[in-house]
């Protein structure tokens, strides 16, 4: 196609209006958002704006980036629809190809079109009059396509986002829409190697959520992770996380990133919402030793962690890895964001012991009636675990207290639980086990500070003797 179609633009005055065209035949949200500030800072020269783009951002090109002209394609042209779509657009003077190569057809799509001008980043093509891959090979998208307004005579860019937004908030709030979430995580990515792994995620979800307790944390995702966000929320077990599975458009995602406290997320759409609105970021991106053009711009409310690559890994597989970080590496970021400091841990071991032998058969009828108002125990095993404490210690503020329960089969006696999230570390398992200890006020064990009973999902001890017990260091008092 080269060889056949591939020539110099015939030299041509512009039109006045200019008449630029912006092929945008993928349906990547981010790249859309990057790029916003292009069509603003056009129509400053005057110009016309023609987008191709696929049906999903049809309307987010005219209503809310302001596009003079929005013309819906089903992905890049075929060699038949080639014909009617220059027609469609008539005289062009400018197109505009910043992302990746110029691929065969759109060589020959240009050759129909005979703009005055081609920007493009494939800096071989004959086609291409303003080659902008070598000298911009450093810069990020946005200073790619500032350099193409600059070209054309803009002065004083604003490079500023726009990004889609939701109704005004007092109206939302009278709609009953004002629900905050404080932490918003996005875990998923377009491919499932640009999105965290699901221990990954599991771990990190439950790190923030232990370190900031009275914040509200929202897990973000699409219709196509939907189902694993949700089970992701399950696994998680705490009552201040929940799936936003109704944040199902870009303005909706747009008013909680921009009603949030601190957005945490991969190298996806939500980073460059979050930078548009300004608010405050922690972006995960892959670690690389070329420059990445989709970082978001220094600012003193974002912070980027990098996740560690496997030597040659993304060459020989062409595959991510962004799990190649510790939690810290976000928890800390997130706590200079919000300007709070984090809940403090304390870890005790302990030696794990025989119970007295009833847990079993009250707990069936016990976790029912606890789980209505704690359903993060619903599928706890009906069983407890009895753990001899290194240091003895008293539980001061539980998570969750219950009402008196009448769980006895006469239904005479009530008894108050108390819960508390803590977290086991066994020799024999990589990953640290959610559970809670659980106080029984008229258990034996009420007054036995050295032992208590703790309750999780069904555990493979494997013969373990001793674990550690993690927990928050306010919920309890030491003795």
């Amino acid at each position: 196609m080269r060889c056949l179609v591939d020539r110099e633009l015939v030299a041509r005055d512009l039109a006045n209006p200019l008449h630029i065209v912006l092929p945008r035949w993928d349906a990547k949200l981010g790249d859309a958002i990057v790029s916003s500030f292009f069509f603003r800072e056009a129509r400053k020269l005057g110009a016309r704006v023609t987008v191709l783009t696929v049906p999903e951002l049809v309307d987010l090109h005219r209503l809310d980036f302001g596009v003079d002209r929005v013309i819906p394609v089903n992905g890049a042209p075929t060699l038949a629809g080639l014909g009617p779509l220059v027609r469609e657009l008539g005289s062009v003077d400018v197109f505009v190809h910043l992302v990746g190569r110029i691929q065969p057809i759109e060589m020959l799509f240009i050759r129909l079109l005979k703009p005055a001008r081609v920007y493009s980043l494939d800096d071989a093509l004959h086609c291409v009059s303003g080659k902008l891959g070598d000298a911009t090979a450093q810069l990020n998208v946005v200073e790619r396509y500032t350099r193409v307004l600059l070209d054309l005579g803009a002065t004083l860019i604003n490079r500023d986002y726009i990004v889609p937004l939701p109704l005004p908030l007092p109206l939302l709030e009278r709609q009953g829409g004002s629900n905050i979430t404080h932490i918003l995580i996005n875990p998923y990515a377009s491919r499932p190697d640009k999105s965290l792994g699901f221990a990954k995620a599991l771990s990190l979800v439950r790190a923030l959520a232990d370190a900031w307790p009275q914040h509200h944390i929202g897990i973000l995702c699409s219709p196509a992770s939907r189902a694993e966000a949700l089970q992701l929320e399950h696994a998680i077990a705490r009552c201040n996380v929940r799936t936003l599975v109704e944040l199902d458009t870009p303005r909706a995602v747009g008013g909680a990133i921009q009603r949030a406290k601190v957005v945490v997320s991969v190298d996806t759409a939500i980073v460059h919402m979050a930078v548009g609105l300004k608010a405050s970021l922690v972006a995960i991106y892959p670690a690389s030793n070329s420059s990445n053009p989709w970082l978001p711009p220094l600012s003193h409310h974002t912070r980027i962690v990098f996740s560690r690559q496997g030597q040659r890994q993304h060459t020989h597989t062409g595959k991510k890895n962004m799990n190649e970080f510790t939690d810290v590496d976000v928890i800390q970021p997130v706590a200079e964001l919000l300007q709070e400091s984090i809940a403090e841990t304390l870890a005790v071991d302990a030696h794990i012991v025989s119970g007295l032998g009833v847990a079993t058969g009250t707990l069936a009828r016990q976790l029912p009636l606890i789980s209505r108002s704690f359903p993060e125990v619903a599928d706890c095993h009906p069983g407890t675990l009895n753990l001899q404490l290194r240091q003895p210690l008293r539980l001061i503020n539980p998570h969750h207290r219950t009402a008196p329960l009448a769980w006895t089969p006469s239904g005479r006696t009530k008894e108050v639980f108390d819960l508390l999230r803590i977290e086991l570390e066994f020799d024999h398992l990589a990953h640290r086990v959610p559970a809670w200890l659980y106080v029984a006020h008229g258990s034996p064990h009420w007054h036995t500070p050295t032992v208590h009973e703790v309750i999780a999902a069904r555990l493979e001890l494997n013969g373990a003797q001793r674990c550690r017990v993690h927990m928050p260091a306010h919920a309890v008092e030491l003795i």
